[in-house]
């Protein structure tokens, strides 16, 4: 090894560097039930809290015991007995919950080329549906329907009474079946998806919170031709809504491919005057180029830090990262059954390939 090797070796952050520097160390974990919250809250107390995560996102969306409204509730789903276990062991660990539903999208189980089943406020109330193209992925709920705030409003209250939390996920992502009903058909796309996005932040931001979306549907793309176009970013006439949104909201900025052109999100969200959080997944090149990418504005107080997903079983996810802690903890080796990719839709996979991420980006690794 040269001189300048050595120098440029002793020089270089790891990727667990790079995001321990940043205020906000997300994890993205599904809801606990009765059967597995002994082992969710010994998984954040042993692994969680001493990787130095500073929030947890709980991915509800219709799967818990909304009292306000019981008929959109969907099984199995997360009790309020076990929320609120959730919100004491990471208050315990100063640990922040972020609640997650999501609108106006992701309103029905994902069938393609073929009509799909609604679920919660759909299933309840099938007349709030937009009509649904079988190309895209899930339903959308109707934005001016109006039933749908007072329902959402009263969501956010259950939620932030049950995990003790200020900070609200709304969603809004992959949202692609909108302004087709006839209450919409006549309103751009952008001018619905800013109205709800701002009502929800603002009944938000009455009850002294704040609101965290995904951000593809604000990303034009024609401006970023990304590798999951059409769903990281949008086709669907969305994008100009970043133009009328309220500023104080989080944009949740998630990649999860490795891009030759780079990651060249994270800039636009400061230009755009906006926090926001990086978004990771299931790659390991991915995850690492993101990091760099948003680590080079760390010096900005809009850049928030890292945002880890999960979107696996939470059970298996846990499992799999309690086996390959140690030897990891040992060798910095990551033990990598499932494909280096982020389309290999597959729950084990996902929790193999999102507990590699977890480790590479929040554990030590022993002597360094």
């Amino acid at each position: 090894m040269t001189d300048f090797d050595k120098l440029l070796k002793e020089n270089l952050s790891t990727v667990r560097d790079m995001v321990a520097s940043f205020p906000v160390r997300a994890l993205q974990l599904y809801g606990p039930t009765e059967d597995n919250i002994d082992d969710f809250e010994h998984f954040v107390d042993e692994i969680v809290a001493p990787a130095g995560i500073t929030h947890i996102s709980i991915m509800l969306y219709y799967a818990f015991e909304y009292k306000s409204h019981p008929e959109i509730v969907e099984k199995p789903f997360t009790s309020i007995a076990v929320a609120k276990r959730v919100a004491a062991v990471c208050k315990k660990n100063g640990i922040t919950v972020v609640p997650e539903i999501d609108f106006p999208s992701h309103q029905s189980k994902i069938r393609r080329n073929e009509d799909p089943e609604g679920v919660g406020i759909l299933r309840a109330y099938p007349d709030m549906t937009e009509p649904y193209d079988p190309t895209t992925s899930t339903k959308a709920v109707c934005m001016r329907h109006p039933r749908l705030r007072p329902i959402i409003y009263d969501m956010i209250d259950d939620l932030m009474e049950a995990f003790d939390t200020k900070v609200i996920h709304t969603g809004f992502d992959e949202a692609q079946n909108i302004a087709k009903c006839p209450r919409c058909k006549h309103v751009k796309p952008h001018i619905l998806i800013a109205e709800l996005i701002n009502d929800l932040n603002r009944y938000i931001n009455s009850k002294g919170g704040q609101m965290w979306i995904w951000g593809d549907r604000m990303l034009d793309g024609k401006l970023f031709p990304l590798a999951n176009i059409m769903y990281e970013s949008s086709i669907h006439n969305t994008s100009e809504a970043i133009n009328l949104i309220d500023k104080n909201i989080v944009i949740c900025d998630w990649h999860y491919n490795y891009e030759k052109m780079g990651q060249l999100t994270p800039g636009y969200w400061e230009m755009k005057g906006f926090s926001h959080l990086s978004c990771c997944f299931n790659s390991i090149m991915g995850t690492e180029q993101l990091t760099h990418a948003t680590h080079v504005l760390r010096e900005s107080p809009r850049t928030l830090g890292m945002y880890l997903t999960t979107w696996a079983n939470l059970s298996n996810f846990m499992r799999l990262t309690r086996e390959k802690l140690d030897k990891y903890r040992a060798t910095g080796e990551i033990v990598q059954n499932a494909p280096e990719t982020a389309d290999i839709f597959n729950s084990h996979n996902f929790a193999d390939q999102s507990s590699n991420i977890f480790l590479k980006m929040f554990v030590g690794v022993d002597g360094e």
